[in-house]
């Protein structure tokens, strides 16, 4: 089946993985017909590239990977890094101090190029030990690391509303902040990167025009890209903000959605 689309950029969890946090024998078998022809499968998610290695590697690995949420860009799965948009270290600063100052913060994340530090050793950090298949490194306020941070995670089990209101009042212009319904961290990475701007990057190394993409997703870390992508597709499970920026919708990702609504797309 002929069609205007030469790529595809895919969310990971919420889209392509399942309620498990796996790929699915469907979806998986999906992305191998894609890639059989021709099409370029980009990974988007606002996991770390090495938790993408550890789930996707066996399944597709010759086209770049978007990582956090947009501040990394890997030429391959496996390849070196193409493009990394760190937080300029005094906002970094900034941020930190206007966190400490308001004391209602349970834990904060700094996340570099391949790690990452913690103010606090906790069982909320289990999840991104494995993602990262490490422990974290320890940071406190008054011994802010050097290394350049991609993203900043700010975590609170009771205040995260109010948090996320007061740093985005105070930092509005120089960070871009998401705020995820059903997860409990606030995520930070520098102002104007966001996935829609790595999906641009990774088209322009294409040789393949943003309008000639398809973006999947399903939550507020994707609602740029599915925007401005040539398609937009919204999981049904998605948020209800990614839905109405979407051009359709795929069925639910506990559903193989991914492979079901690009089988319909490209006659797989």
């Amino acid at each position: 089946m002929l069609t205007p689309y030469k790529a595809v950029f895919i969310d990971l969890d919420g889209t392509l993985l399942n309620r498990q946090s796996q790929i699915s024998p469907r979806n998986a078998a999906c992305i191998k017909k894609l890639v059989s022809r021709g099409i370029r499968v980009v990974f988007a998610t606002g996991r770390p590239v090495e938790s993408i290695r550890t789930l996707l590697g066996s399944v597709h690995d010759q086209d770049p990977v978007i990582s956090l949420s947009g501040s990394m860009i890997n030429q391959t799965l496996f390849g070196p890094p193409m493009k990394m948009q760190t937080i300029p270290f005094e906002t970094v600063h900034q941020v930190l101090d206007a966190c400490r100052s308001m004391g209602t913060v349970d834990n904060i994340l700094l996340d570099e190029s391949d790690g990452f530090y913690a103010l606090k050793q906790s069982p909320d950090l289990e999840e991104f030990i494995g993602m990262y298949n490490k422990h974290p490194k320890s940071f406190t306020y008054d011994a802010i690391p050097s290394a350049p941070v991609l993203s900043v995670l700010i975590y609170s089990k009771d205040n995260r509303r109010a948090i996320y209101n007061t740093l985005q009042e105070k930092f509005a212009d120089s960070v871009h902040f998401t705020y995820f319904k059903e997860y409990p961290w606030i995520e930070l990475s520098t102002f104007g990167s966001n996935k829609a701007v790595a999906m641009t990057d990774v088209c322009e190394s294409l040789g393949i025009k943003v309008s000639e993409a398809i973006a999947i997703g399903d939550g507020a870390n994707d609602l740029e890209m599915i925007a401005a992508a040539g398609l937009g597709i919204a999981m049904a499970n998605a948020d209800d903000e990614v839905k109405a920026v979407s051009d359709r919708l795929a069925p639910h990702h506990a559903e193989d959605g991914v492979a079901q609504v690009l089988g319909e797309i490209f006659g797989l």
